[in-house]
Formats: C-alpha cells, structure tokens, sequence
C-alpha cells in the first residue's frame, strides 16, 4: 500500500462514521436548558441524541454581521472551538493524523483579509463560514454514563469582532459571541435494577418437641446394634 493510500484509508473510513454539522439544527432558547446559561452561550441549538461511539465531525461555524456596519475579525484573538462533556460523558478528539490540526480556517474568511490593516472584514448583513473541522477530524464520545434523556455533551463556536465605528475607528473591546449546540444521551451506563426476593418458607418445619428426640436416640441405636451385629458375623 502507498503512502497515499495509507493516509487516504482512515480518512474516507472516519469520514463515513461522522455525523455532518452542515445539516441544520433545531433553534432553541437559550433559557431553555442550564447548561446553555451555566456556559454562557449567546446562541444555542438542539443537536439531537448520541450514543457511545458516535462521532461529530465535518463540524463548521458561520461569522454572520447582523449589524449596520462592518465587523473586523484577528485571528490572534480566536479561541477554537471546543466539546465540553455533561454529566459523565466523555468526548475525545479523533484525527486522521497526529500531523494535522483539528481545526483550520476557510478559504472564504482568507479571502476577507485586508493586508493594509491584517484584519479580516466583513460588510454589514453579509455571512461566511468562517472555521471548519479537518477531514476525518471528529469528537467522539467514547464513554457516556450521562442517563438517557440527559446532557451528554456541548459544542461551544466562540467568535471574538470588533466593530467598524463611525470614522473607521474600531471598537476597543472585542464582542465575543458564543454559539452552543447541546447533545443529549440516547443510552446510558445505568445500573440494572434487581427486583426484591421474599423469602419462600418451607413447606413442613422441622419437628423439634420430646417425641422427635426419642426417635432419633432409637435410630441412632439401632444403627450402632446392627453396626456390631455385622462385626461378629
């Protein structure tokens, strides 16, 4: 097998097992479940339900300007995106190659970049994809003890602009925009439930009184009598 075979195989292979982010997900509030408020997400949707093995990948985020200006945007003041694991489950990272980076900007926000003041802009109204997942790059849940119905995991997009004032001044502090996407568990490690046993009494008890003892001392002679009576034979 070739050297571009080898990388080519796994590839394709995770490629196949992944579940595209390019289809849309349920808008939700961002009241509407905890872990939106306790990691502060600005944006949140429903991803739907996971089980152990499944995997997350060809994962994108969208930089949309919902202002009447331009935004700027430094890619030294990214964050990437990341997985945070909910009530037990755990997420880990899969890649095709340890060489490659899990993460990589888009050709569309490279084409954005103003060399005069190496920012990236973005007219008002306008929107572009602007960080993807690598190919064959994916968040799987490798371990899911979160019970069925639960949170098992969230996928947090951070995106830090500056807006374009009046004059071209930008804004000093960055606005720092988080988008959530919030997966539930579909299984769970739980633990079996064992129903109680009651006890079944015995059908007759043993018989303890005077005439019970006088029997068995009778049997136990008997047996020592026909014990020495085969002795002598």
């Amino acid at each position: 097998m070739n050297t571009l075979s080898k990388v080519l195989v796994p590839v394709l292979m995770l490629a196949y097992t992944v579940t595209s982010s390019y289809a849309a997900y349920e808008v939700a509030s961002c009241d509407s479940n905890p872990d939106f408020t306790a990691n502060s997400c600005n944006e949140c949707f429903v991803g739907g339900s996971v089980v152990q093995g499944d995997n997350k990948g060809l994962l994108t985020d969208v930089w949309t300007n919902k202002s009447d200006a331009s935004q700027v945007l430094f890619k030294e003041e990214q964050e990437l995106p990341k997985v945070i694991g909910l009530n037990g489950a755990v997420w880990t990272e899969v890649k095709a190659s340890e060489s490659v980076d899990f993460w990589q900007y888009t050709v569309e926000l490279d084409a954005l970049y103003n060399e005069d003041n190496l920012w990236y802009a973005l007219p008002a109204g306008d929107e572009v994809t602007w960080i993807e997942s690598t190919l064959g790059s994916a968040y799987q849940l490798t371990s899911n003890s979160a019970p069925v119905g639960e949170n098992a995991g969230l996928i947090v997009y951070d995106i830090a602009t500056h807006q374009v004032q009046e004059g071209g001044e930008l804004s000093v502090d960055a606005d720092v925009h988080r988008e959530c996407v919030l997966f539930t568990s579909a299984e769970g490690d739980t633990p079996a439930v064992v129903p109680p046993t009651t006890p079944t009494p015995p059908a007759e008890l043993p018989q303890t009184g005077p005439e019970s003892i006088l029997l068995a001392l009778a049997a136990l002679l008997l047996g020592f009598g026909f014990l020495k009576f085969r002795r002598k034979a």
